[in-house]
């Protein structure tokens, strides 16, 4: 029996006899502007971080896409070059850091593109973290190492879709 994605790991690391671990980094959204409300974020996939530090690398680099919102999107207008665009993340995104506990992470219906995926803080953020930290939108042209290059290709090429399944 499995609980989710957290237990499939799980149950991967004990068949290879590996310690659990979980990546220090936060998860992130990754997704694209939408032109139909003035280049809002919509996330469509939760990006998940490495366990470790590769060399050359400053942070563990994305590992998985998980593509859970791709079957509720509307597809017309996005395609090969705007559907992996952008990245929605904390500016410090370390799970140890305390002010995580603020960063907020929901669900909402995007004009003309169905489920989208958000982060912000949340209504109880204190001023001090507000100030320090925030919510970024980063290009994936901009991520360490260019981990993103050829993906979007590659999954279209593989027969990745948007909406329906």
């Amino acid at each position: 029996m499995c609980g989710g994605d957290k237990d499939t790991f799980r149950w991967a690391f004990r068949i290879l006899d590996l310690d659990f671990g979980v990546s220090p980094r936060w998860m992130s959204a990754l997704g694209f502007r939408n032109q139909y409300e003035g280049d809002r974020f919509c996330g469509h996939s939760v990006l998940q971080y490495d366990l470790d530090t590769p060399e050359g690398f400053s942070r563990p680099p994305p590992l998985f896409v998980h593509s859970n919102l791709l079957k509720h999107l509307g597809a017309g207008g996005l395609g090969k070059g705007s559907l992996f665009t952008d990245i929605r993340r904390m500016s410090n995104d370390y799970s140890s850091n305390p002010s995580l506990n603020y960063a907020h992470s929901w669900v909402y219906m995007g004009q003309a593109r169905g489920m989208c995926l958000d982060l912000d803080w949340h209504d109880t953020v204190p001023d001090d973290v507000r100030d320090r930290e925030r919510p970024e939108t980063v290009s994936v042209n901009d991520e360490e190492g260019h981990v993103f290059e050829g993906f979007e290709d590659s999954w279209f090429d593989e027969g990745g879709r948007i909406g329906g399944w």
